[in-house]
């Protein structure tokens, strides 16, 4: 069933941890298989945050960016995934603990100043606009002085393309869907503007593409196909487009087979990832 009510657009089921795994698989090849930027000193942090972690182990992001830290120094480091809902958190982790939090509101003060890097991804579809500001904030509130900030966002500069009439589409049903809803279609420049606002240092926004590889492109192609069949049917029954999940699927159907003859004929546009890194004052 969609979900035309909840906050978050997405579903909680079984099916929606499949998809958010296999999306994690394909984001971390476009980001040239870099977990975390390089530019974040990976043998300096022994605290990291995960905030809308999803399906905590599931969504891979936590599970793996464990592996590899453990692996510096042979030092072990203390993981906290964050969500607002503890639908997908898994049923134990011996090495991964897990809290019920929103974003927008406070830390509880046990995380002050504790975590060497917070990691956030894909919430274009989950906060309002005017909430950013408080986001931002209140991660900064849970950095270590030094610590970064690793954002990353699929939003409308992906949906942007020349001449592909169902990405054209299914921007603009985003762009409407979002604005109707309050929320931001241009998320990525928008949490730069607010890290800028806020006394980040050092706050740079980066673009990612899935076209630095070519071995991508069938990957990228199943990746927006999942796309569709969960946010823009959606979207199209939230913003009162259409007036049955039966239309909605039926619309979505029209529009995966448009964008799959278009694939036949080469004209299938990558995925872009923008990330955006900053860093806390060091006092």
């Amino acid at each position: 069933m969609l979900n035309t009510n909840e906050k978050y657009v997405f579903g909680r089921d079984k099916q929606e941890s499949k998809r958010l795994d296999a999306q994690h698989d394909l984001l971390f090849k476009v980001t040239e298989n870099t977990l975390i930027h390089p530019k974040i000193p990976k043998d300096t942090i022994v605290s990291v945050a995960d905030i809308a972690t999803g399906t905590g182990l599931g969504s891979i992001w936590l599970k793996d960016t464990s592996e590899m830290l453990d692996k510096v120094d042979g030092h072990r480091c203390y993981y906290h995934g964050f969500d607002i809902s503890a639908a997908q958190f898994p049923e134990d982790s011996e090495t991964i603990a897990f809290s019920v939090h929103d974003i927008t509101q406070p830390f509880p003060e046990e995380h002050w100043n504790r975590y060497d890097l917070v990691h956030v991804r894909l919430l274009v579809a989950a906060i309002e606009e005017s909430e950013y500001r408080s986001a931002v904030c209140n991660i900064h509130q849970i950095l270590k002085p030094g610590g970064y900030l690793q954002w990353e966002e699929i939003d409308e500069d992906t949906y942007i393309s020349k001449d592909n009439p169902v990405f054209w589409e299914v921007r603009r049903c985003f762009d409407a869907s979002f604005k109707a809803e309050k929320k931001c279609f241009q998320a990525s420049a928008k949490i730069f503007e607010e890290c800028m606002g806020a006394g980040y240092q050092e706050v740079e926004r980066l673009t990612y593409s899935s076209d630095w590889d070519s071995k991508l492109r069938l990957e990228t192609e199943g990746r927006f196909v999942a796309i569709f069949e969960t946010l823009y049917a959606s979207l199209l029954l939230r913003s009162g487009e259409v007036n049955s999940e039966l239309a909605a699927r039926r619309r979505t159907e029209e529009l995966i087979k448009q964008y799959k003859s278009l694939c036949e004929v080469g004209n299938s546009p990558p995925v872009k990832l923008m990330r955006v890194i900053a860093q806390k004052q060091i006092i």
